[in-house]
């Protein structure tokens, strides 16, 4: 068996006290204020930023890790129990292994870096705007605290149901400020045909001027896009209608951790809510109290509707040409 395979289904065996609700409204997991919680967690002053490899960012890091514990997703043999090292800093992974298609893998991520404090700033590349007089925190709510609550919040969902086939993988990365690293070496470690989709989820807390819908990175590289807004769809016509899931305007493909998988030849896309012209991007003003909430909740439960064939194994997008 290659390294790979034993790294992927040697799955730690956790309490088997852990409680698994099987009937669970969906609406009950992705409430507005359910991931507020979170958001403010990740977003407070004494995570410092988030600055990959800092203290503030092992201390996000820590907590991502027990969200997962509580959720009941199992960590994977070959890191230390949650936390694969990833220079700098680490990545954060838990999985639900897949009842008949363990070795068929889905991705849910966000990264959970940000950019530090006014003293990581050396080069004077980001701004005030938004933040409040003595304010040295970048908080990163919207990026990306708002994604890794989205990661969060799937996980507890998908671990109480109980019903995917194919392996699920949640992961928080680190690095992403810095150049996609953690991404980069997560990628590394895996078979890239092993990897079915990787939803990646980036800034959903703010919504774009041009739109309220949220939309998909790279359209025209794989056709996931057409598969999540088909099954949306065929959920609910009338609420979520054929395009719920809309183009990419501002041609970020290639800005989030998507990226290191997708030149590996994997279906993987953005899910995002704000533009990089938003105002608060990299800013100080990047607050929880800027955030809309119920625009979360809503695109946190259509990413779970939507992917639901990905997880049931009916769904296979196709594969996209290595010539990024």
């Amino acid at each position: 068996m290659s390294r790979q395979k034993i790294f992927l289904f040697a799955f730690i065996s956790l309490s088997s006290s852990i409680a698994r609700a099987q009937q669970t409204s969906l609406e009950s997991f992705f409430l507005p204020d359910t991931l507020r919680a979170l958001v403010e967690v990740l977003a407070s002053d004494s995570m410092e930023g988030r600055f990959a490899g800092s203290a503030g960012c092992t201390k996000a890091g820590r907590f991502i890790a027990k969200e997962f514990e509580k959720a009941g997703v199992l960590p994977v043999s070959g890191n230390n129990k949650y936390f694969m090292l990833a220079s700098p800093g680490v990545n954060v992974v838990g999985a639900l292994k897949g009842k008949t298609k363990p070795q068929q893998l889905v991705i849910f991520s966000a990264h959970y870096d940000h950019i530090g404090t006014i003293y990581d700033d050396h080069n004077n590349l980001f701004v005030n705007k938004g933040g409040k007089k003595g304010d040295k925190v970048y908080n990163g709510a919207n990026d990306n605290a708002s994604g890794v609550a989205a990661v969060i919040a799937l996980a507890k969902y998908f671990a109480s149901i109980h019903n995917n086939e194919r392996t699920i993988l949640f992961v928080a990365f680190t690095g992403e400020e810095l150049g996609l690293l953690g991404s980069k070496k997560f990628a590394s470690r895996f078979e890239a045909d092993s990897i079915v989709a990787v939803i990646n989820i980036e800034m959903i807390g703010r919504e774009n001027k041009k739109s309220s819908h949220p939309y998909i990175t790279g359209k025209q590289y794989s056709d996931l896009f057409d598969i999540l807004n088909q099954r949306l769809f065929q959920s609910d016509s009338q609420k979520y209608g054929d395009k719920f899931f809309e183009i990419d305007r501002f041609g970020l493909f290639e800005r989030s951790d998507n990226y290191s998988f997708a030149v590996r030849g994997v279906p993987a896309h953005s899910i995002m809510a704000t533009g990089d012209n938003d105002p608060y991007y990299h800013s100080l003003g990047d607050e929880v109290s800027t955030l809309n909430f119920k625009l979360m909740s809503d695109i946190v439960k259509a990413i779970a509707l939507s992917c639901y064939g990905l997880i049931s194994g009916e769904d296979a997008p196709k594969r996209i040409k290595v010539n990024l």
